[in-house]
């Protein structure tokens, strides 16, 4: 139901003919203990020529408003749902439609231009501070964990080890969007293993075996870099498993063991961990000759096993149902590919093609991402990797047409030779004949964002030159209402 409709199912509220709204049919034989149980059936009707070519192939033949003829006015949209409030939607729904009818278009038109305002306005309320905080976290630590470890540290108030490691660990099992991957990155580097042994540790191992377990620790991130940063890592896992063990040895269910300490967990890990390599790793990366050579069998396994560990810590019972459990499911360790932007928890307040103006002969496009008082900007040649970021905290933003200093830097931004030739002309005979735009074409679509008076950092590193003050051009001129309105909002 929070999805954007598809065509077919989109009617404009200037077109609506009339609704109406009745007992659903399949309640119509009163059997519905209550009236509150009732479904009713929600009908839009539009005329014929305003439906979209989809729309109006699939209403072909269905019956008018009379209810048994073909007219003009046919149904557009049908809904079944719950009674209290569906009809209280064709209620108000119905009343616009008289509104315009009695009062003109003009107030659905108001409706419409503002109501992402108020859609903006209820996700904010929706969210405390610290949700929204956390949230921006998240996306930060997943575009650019350096980055994200930062603005949690700074907004969230973890600046200890420990309160870093709990609280990655809470995102990556309790609330979740931190992008595995992105953590293994970060647990690879030698100055986050004081950290990494907090996140193990906050990990929940009650009741596993040890395949269990480091199945569970290695769906959380998927580790980078070479076998001493594996070493490293299961060393840790050792030890905080063997930690939580200890508190529940004697309810241990499946495959039982009796480990003397950490070392024999640590052990036993890097055997699984050879195992595993062996029998799935290995068939991807080597030829079937060296594959083969690498897979290992229950006994070559058992044989191993016991170089490290007695049967007294681990019995062959147990063995044997570990190596036949990594043989029908590997423990996937390899990096997964970076998600997109779109995949990640937050989704965007704002989207579209941005045109950055950085001098008269050079105005570069972007795909620009606007979230959580961030704004994200993406180049063709990628849509995970951010080309860079603005912070729009404190931030001034307003239309260029609005002020006359912004007018008079915006004329100054494209002069010279050079012309905005790169903005886009938004008709194929512009194309065609590269004609030049000026910045009297660009002015009503096009506006800036400026440091405020208590911040002294320019945006956009990136740049030869970082900027305190950046033109953008939106598509049109709404749209470029709509990024200024946005933004201005805040986070509330």
């Amino acid at each position: 139901y929070d999805c954007p409709a598809r065509e077919a199912d989109r009617v404009s509220l200037l077109e609506i003919s009339c609704c109406t709204c009745d007992v659903a049919p399949d309640c119509a034989d009163g059997q519905a203990s209550s009236k509150r149980d009732t479904n009713v059936q929600l009908l839009v009707f539009a005329p014929h020529a305003a439906l979209g070519r989809e729309q109006r192939q699939e209403t072909a033949g269905s019956p008018g408003i009379s209810g048994g003829k073909p007219s003009a006015e046919v149904e557009a949209i049908r809904i079944i749902g719950p009674h209290p409030a569906l009809q209280e939607f064709g209620c108000a729904l119905q009343q616009l439609v008289d509104c315009r009818e009695t009062e003109g278009p003009s107030g659905i038109e108001f409706i419409q231009k503002r109501l992402f305002q108020y859609l903006w306005k209820h996700q904010g309320e929706s969210k405390t501070e610290l949700a929204l905080y956390e949230a921006q976290a998240v996306l930060a630590f997943n575009l650019d964990p350096k980055a994200g470890i930062a603005y949690v540290r700074s907004r969230l108030g973890k600046d200890t080890d420990d309160a870093l490691g709990e609280w990655l660990a809470q995102m990556s099992t309790q609330n979740g969007g931190l992008d595995p991957t992105m953590l293994g990155n970060y647990f690879s580097r030698r100055d986050t293993m004081e950290i990494f042994k907090v996140f193990v540790r906050r990990l929940d191992f009650t009741g596993t075996d040890i395949v269990a377990a480091m199945r569970l620790l290695f769906d959380t991130f998927k580790p980078g870099g070479e076998g001493q940063v594996i070493s490293r890592i299961l060393e840790l896992f050792a030890e905080a498993y063997f930690l939580q063990w200890t508190v529940w040895k004697e309810k241990q269910e499946g495959a039982k063991a009796n480990y003397k300490d950490s070392d024999s967990v640590m052990t036993l890990a890097v055997s699984l961990i050879m195992l595993n390599t062996g029998m799935h790793v290995a068939s991807k990366k080597l030829n079937k000759k060296a594959a083969a050579m690498a897979d290992m069998t229950l006994e070559a396994y058992i044989k191993m096993a016991r170089s490290t560990v007695d049967e007294e810590q681990v019995p062959e019972e147990s063995l044997t149902t570990w190596y036949e459990a990594i043989k029908e499911s590997e423990i996937s360790m390899q990096p997964l590919p970076r998600n997109a932007f779109s995949k990640l928890p937050v989704q965007p307040d704002i989207e579209g093609w941005l045109i950055l103006v950085v001098s008269p002969t050079v105005q570069k496009r972007y795909w620009a991402v606007c979230a959580l008082q961030r704004m994200y900007l993406f180049s063709d040649n990628s849509d995970v990797e951010p080309w860079d970021a603005i912070d729009l905290k404190d931030k001034r933003v307003q239309a260029v047409w609005s002020d006359a200093t912004s007018r008079a830097s915006y004329m100054a931004d494209l002069q010279g030779k050079g012309c905005m030739a790169s903005c886009l002309p938004t008709n194929q005979a512009a194309r065609r004949s590269r004609t030049c735009l000026t910045a009297e074409d660009t002015m009503e679509r096009a506006f800036e964002v400026m440091v405020g008076a208590s911040n002294t950092t320019p945006m956009l590193s990136r740049l030869s030159k970082p900027r305190k003050r950046l033109a953008l051009v939106a598509e049109s001129p709404d749209l470029m209402d709509r990024w200024v309105t946005l933004i201005t909002s805040g986070p509330y």
